[in-house]
């Protein structure tokens, strides 16, 4: 499996798509596009796709809830789609999943969060 990263735009918001590791190494990279895609798309709905991820390290995490904290801050929410077994397990051990839910795909995440077209 490569590594890498596909944003993709919805209204609002974007669906944040990570392929193999999230780790340090990669981190810094993917902050970059998120966060510019944050604003090119002014989104204020975040949601994750960790479906095929293999490596889910303290960097990971921290991207994440640095993003989750700017959403937050003009009033947005962030899920996780499709998570697997292990990113689950990551998510429930680190906390995540008691400030994020899980969400069986786009359209249940924008009628949870009222999303208006």
């Amino acid at each position: 499996m490569n590594d890498g990263i596909r944003i993709i735009p919805f209204e609002n918001g974007l669906t944040i798509k990570i392929f193999g590791e999230l780790d340090s190494y990669h981190v810094l990279g993917y902050k970059e596009k998120i966060v510019l895609e944050m604003r090119k798309h002014q989104a204020s709905k975040l949601l994750w796709d960790l479906k095929n991820v293999s490596l889910f390290d303290s960097a990971g995490i921290g991207l994440i809830l640095g993003r989750y904290n700017e959403i937050r801050r003009v009033g947005g929410m962030c899920g996780f789609l499709t998570l697997s077994t292990y990113t689950r397990k990551i998510v429930n051990l680190t906390g995540l999943s008691s400030i994020m839910d899980e969400y069986k795909n786009v359209n249940e995440f924008k009628k949870r969060g009222k999303i208006t077209i």
